[in-house]
């Protein structure tokens, strides 16, 4: 990787790397996970389903126009949006957590694949990305919720615009993490079968 900011910003991250702090980050980010989406407390996916008579977060949806987000907006009525409001709360202080739980782990898969060098380390800005759209995206559902019933469609078209962003980067660093995990698996095996390739690149 060459010596930019993006280097920097990558080997900063790896710098701070740590096998408990990242398994910590993972399990609070579960926790988040699971408190969202299958918990029936006042800020959850499931209860702003059963309010609204089946809309759900527009956090969850891949994308979607400014006229379906108001349209959906109305849907969860006043008890609804009151929800996504405490829903967004919460969810400002998941990303973070998410965030570098995510970066650390993709960290340690980069390295477990290669201890030197810095040519994958840069994957490791993926969940940065993403927890950078989450942030916007959050802003502008928080607007939308502010504006409402007044349709600010170049706010909602916005949204729509940074959610398909979040949902396309996350599907890359997913599959990102996937494939060096895979490198790595198939790595070990080598070096289990006597190939020293792994022996190599192992930490």
């Amino acid at each position: 990787m060459r010596d930019n900011s993006f280097a920097r910003a990558a080997a900063r991250i790896e710098h701070h790397y740590s096998t408990p702090l990242m398994l910590v980050l993972m399990l609070v980010a579960a926790g988040f996970f699971w408190l969202f989406n299958f918990s029936a407390l006042p800020l959850s996916n499931p209860e702003l389903v059963r309010l609204s008579g089946g809309e759900g977060l527009l956090d969850l949806m891949p994308y979607y126009t400014a006229r379906e987000a108001f349209s959906i907006l109305g849907k969860y009525g006043a008890a609804g949006r009151e929800l996504y409001l405490k829903f967004l709360a919460a969810d400002f202080v998941f990303i973070p957590v998410y965030t570098f739980g995510f970066a650390f782990l993709t960290t340690r898969a980069v390295r477990a694949v290669c201890a030197y060098g810095n040519s994958w380390l840069w994957l490791n800005l993926l969940p940065l990305g993403i927890g950078t759209l989450d942030n916007v995206e959050n802003f502008c559902i928080l607007g939308m919720l502010g504006f409402y019933p007044e349709p600010a469609m170049a706010l909602g078209t916005l949204s729509g615009i940074v959610t398909l962003s979040k949902f396309v980067l996350s599907l890359l660093a997913l599959l990102s993490l996937g494939g060096v995990g895979l490198i790595a698996i198939t790595r070990r095996l080598g070096f289990m079968k006597g190939d020293g390739a792994w022996h190599r690149c192992r930490r």
